[in-house]
């Protein structure tokens, strides 16, 4: 996988409960998956982000059914759609969808008793993989770039920073992977994504402005997209814990 391919599958493998096969972050991963899909879409060149508002720049198909379904989504309002709104309001069974491509690729399985779903790891490498990736930006120091900044984000976004590395003995892992995710440290070298996919959405796609266009359009994503995510996340939070605690006596 090339460039941010991998970031929607890396957020929810990582958001899976290994023992329990649940997802953990369940009320979150559905902004973040939507987080992921606004970012990869401009690393493809296919939207942008103005004003803070999601404008298409190509409806060519992606070759990815889920990518494909998040540019005909944005595409459907007459006016376009703010980038924090169209977060905030996740496609019907976004995670359904991601957790049947990893059962049909094999890197998980799904197990259904008396009406309840787990989902079971089985390529653990895939797995490791995934959180290799984070580890090594958690662990990074000076600046990270496009791919990394939109990791970082999306993970704290979620709360899988707090999840990953808890305790006092991880706050040094927790505080890089904030301040990614609060914009700094970020360069914009040329993300490694499909340049020919870039290419045939603008035509100057891999000339150097045209590329540097590409890389501003993403690095706005994955601003717009943490800031929506968390703001989405936090939200559905507080409302899990007031559902929790029940009817106040």
């Amino acid at each position: 996988m090339w460039g941010v391919d991998w970031l929607s599958e890396d957020l929810l493998l990582l958001a899976l409960d290994v023992g329990r096969g649940r997802l953990g972050r369940a009320y979150a991963i559905s902004y973040g998956l939507m987080g992921a899909d606004l970012v990869r879409l401009a690393a493809r060149g296919r939207i942008d982000i103005v004003d803070d508002q999601i404008v298409v720049r190509s409806l060519a198909p992606t070759g990815d059914a889920e990518l494909d379904a998040a540019l005909a989504r944005i595409g459907e309002p007459d006016t376009p759609p703010q980038s924090g709104e169209w977060v905030e309001r996740p496609r019907p069974r976004i995670c359904g969808k991601y957790l049947e491509r990893l059962t049909a690729t094999g890197v998980i399985c799904e197990h259904t008793r008396f009406r309840t779903t787990r989902w079971h790891i089985t390529q653990t490498g895939r797995l490791a993989e995934a959180r290799q990736r984070l580890d090594l930006i958690a662990g990074s120091t000076g600046p990270v770039d496009l791919s990394q900044a939109a990791y970082a984000g999306l993970a704290c976004a979620t709360g899988l920073d707090r999840l990953l590395y808890p305790g006092r003995l991880r706050r040094a892992e927790r505080d890089r992977l904030r301040e990614i995710a609060a914009g700094r440290w970020t360069t914009t070298p040329s993300l490694a994504s499909d340049s020919a996919d870039a290419a045939a959405a603008s035509p100057d796609a891999t000339s150097e402005a045209g590329r540097a266009a590409i890389d501003a359009a993403t690095l706005a994503a994955i601003r717009a997209a943490t800031c929506a995510v968390a703001r989405a996340a936090a939200a559905a939070t507080t409302i899990a814990g007031a559902r929790a605690s029940g009817p106040a006596m």
